[in-house]
């Protein structure tokens, strides 16, 4: 068969090569010209967006996505001008967009928040729970990552109906309510409004409401002596007869804010009187709850002696002199089963049920400030603390409760409609309070040899390593620290305090308790000395053998972070087993299981010099190897000082 053979003028050959290399040079420098238009548009959206120009931006972003549709930052920048507009469907769909082009776990977290917004619980959930995956999250996030899994939970599988909480009415829009208090006969609502109409000034007034029908009719100002500005009412007791509230920049003022009192005689409340020195101080004493029956006053102070920056205290009322003053005891703290290291705000006593409610964002909750309640004996000790749970508390900020004693109707100020402000809500509690299912553990660090408390930082970890939740606490001067762990999960005890050996302590939370009756665990810290010995618990190992498991990082890393602090101590690795098998595999076994953790740290630039590693096997137990957990003990790795 012929075969047919093509040739082609070498003039238009070479023609047709160089019309290709012209035409690709034109449209690489086409694209070169497209990309640095739309980097300078990108650039001028964010500067748009930073001055909070959001139409433009959004009109830039177009003009970028026209040109140029897989520009992922465009994508991401127009879910941040949605965001901010409110226009949540909008801010999913632009971030689903930015996942289609790159997925990040930014992106994953931020659909979590978006759902959440919108009350889209199970898609918040899984978006957050496929976010926890990740093994570089911030340790900020790590708690609001923990809360807002916590919310979504509770949000799905709510103790209280939602749709049962009710915002009051409101007779102006543009104003924000907060801190109700109810006067003894459920007749008379009393609150402090803030304008935020930027047209108005934003001092507070005090103003009460008369009930109409099942609603509370249009405040209307208490009253005239009282209305100055920059004052919060937070109790009314015997009758309507006595209230406190608190005031800020009067001039017979002791600090900035101080707590005041008016009675009501001759049917008209009385000039507002200083509630004295027994009670206020220079610094910001507020938020007053008054138990008539004990005569006592809670409220909220930052004065010294406190455990955290805002504080409860109470003081007990001895009675009234000559002139009308209030006579107190001196004040005491609640203590720090109530007060945390940060804000306990908004007490108030329940005499009918022994309750006390108030603030916190320092306890274990779900985010922001959220409600809690305990139990006051007859002594007037405290027990029993509780999360108020979902959806009283939510990720918003929940306070100022009060409560109606004739019909059990609770009154609190949310932020949870945010485009209002704080808003006065109102629930009935006939079937009693959501809790959540949590243990809590106490913490005390003292010196083995001193007993004395030492003040240091408390590190927990969950395991496994890869999806550890991390939670740090300083112990303050009494050594004491209080955490939150979820049931059935693992968890690891830190303290590496200067001077002393490095501590770690290995637990699993299996039953639910209160913060009022806590596991409690001592943590003795040995001093640095020779001869002084650590062992540690969270150096795992595949079942008979010396690999050395993931999980066991944590561990090893603070110890390599310890030996490093520490550059003049020589120490030995000792490997220890339990008595199950014989003994001269399990003196194999120990040996080298204390090698591996020698060449881990020679890896990690430990000097080798530093170093003596043997393994003991069974022989030196340091509980009964008849029961499990005996033998659990027994199975450890050993830090033992060899030279300073």
């Amino acid at each position: 068969m012929a075969q047919l053979i093509l040739k082609t003028n070498p003039i238009l050959r070479n023609t047709g090569i160089l019309l290709v290399l012209i035409m690709l040079f034109f449209n690489i420098s086409m694209n070169a010209q497209t990309s640095k238009k739309v980097d300078d548009l990108y650039a001028g959206a964010k500067k748009k967006f930073e001055t909070k120009d959001y139409q433009g931006t959004i009109k830039t972003c177009n003009q970028i996505l026209s040109a140029e549709p897989g520009f992922k930052d465009a994508h991401l920048l127009l879910a941040d001008v949605y965001g901010k507009l409110d226009s949540v469907d909008l801010e999913i769909f632009y971030l689903n967009k930015a996942g289609e082009i790159g997925r990040e776990w930014e992106v994953v977290f931020r659909l979590g928040e978006a759902h959440y917004k919108k009350a889209e619980y199970f898609e918040a959930l899984r978006y957050y729970n496929l976010y926890s995956d990740y093994k570089f999250i911030p340790e900020k996030r790590q708690f609001l990552l923990a809360c807002k899994i916590a919310s979504c939970k509770f949000a799905i599988q709510p103790s209280y109906n939602p749709d049962e909480i009710t915002p009051q009415n409101s007779a102006v829009p543009t104003t924000e309510e907060y801190w109700p208090a109810i006067s003894e006969d459920g007749k008379k609502l009393v609150l402090t409004k803030v304008s935020n109409d930027p047209k108005q000034f934003t001092d507070r007034a005090v103003e009460i409401t008369q009930p109409d029908s099942a609603k509370w009719d249009i405040a209307r100002l208490l009253n005239d002596t009282i209305a100055f500005y920059n004052e919060g009412v937070k109790t009314l007791s015997d009758s309507s007869r006595i209230m406190f509230f608190t005031a800020c920049n009067r001039p017979d003022g002791m600090g900035n804010c101080d707590i005041y009192f008016v009675r009501f005689k001759d049917r008209k409340w009385t000039v507002p009187v200083n509630a004295g020195s027994g009670v206020n101080s220079e610094y910001w004493e507020g938020q007053p709850s008054f138990s008539a029956e004990n005569s006592v006053l809670y409220f909220s102070s930052n004065k010294t002696g406190g455990t955290g920056k805002t504080d409860i205290w109470k003081c007990e009322l001895t009675g009234f002199s000559d002139e009308g003053l209030p006579q107190w005891k001196q004040p005491v703290n609640l203590g720090n089963l109530i007060n945390t290291s940060g804000n306990e705000i908004s007490p108030f006593i329940y005499e009918n049920k022994s309750l006390l409610y108030f603030a916190s964002d320092g306890q274990p909750g779900m985010g922001g400030m959220d409600l809690y309640s305990a139990d006051i004996d007859i002594s007037g000790k405290i027990t029993n603390l509780r999360n108020m749970g979902y959806p009283i508390n939510t990720h918003y900020d929940d306070d100022g409760l009060a409560l109606n004693y004739v019909c059990d109707t609770m009154y609190f100020a949310s932020s949870r409609q945010t485009e209002k402000g704080m808003e006065i809500f109102a629930f009935n509690l006939d079937r009693g309070l959501a809790t959540t299912p949590m243990a809590y553990v106490r913490v005390k660090v003292k010196d083995v040899k001193t007993k004395k408390a030492v003040q240091t930082t408390v590190k927990l970890e969950s395991q496994p390593f890869q999806n550890r939740n991390l939670q740090m606490q300083e112990t303050g001067e009494s050594g004491d620290a209080m955490f939150a762990l979820q049931l059935n999960r693992n968890y690891a005890f830190t303290v590496s305090e200067p001077g002393y050996l490095f501590y770690s302590k290995y637990m699993n939370m299996g039953k639910v308790n209160t913060v009022g009756e806590p596991d409690l665990l001592d943590i003795e810290l040995e001093p640095i000395e020779i001869g002084a010995e650590v062992q540690l618990y969270n150096i795992y190992y595949e079942t008979d053998s010396f690999r050395i498991l993931p999980q066991s990082e944590p561990e090893l890393q603070n110890l390599v972070t310890f030996l490093k602090n520490n550059g003049q101590l020589k120490i030995e690795i000792q490997g220890h087993t339990d008595s199950s098998g014989s003994a001269q595999a399990n003196q194999l076994l120990s040996e080298r299981r204390a090698k591996s953790v020698v060449d881990y740290l020679t890896g990690k630039g430990v000097q080798a010099n530093r170093l003596k590693w043997g393994g003991y096997g069974d022989k030196v137990p340091i509980a009964s190897n008849k029961t499990p957990e005996g033998r659990t003990v027994n199975r450890r790795t050993t830090i033992k000082i060899l030279e300073k």
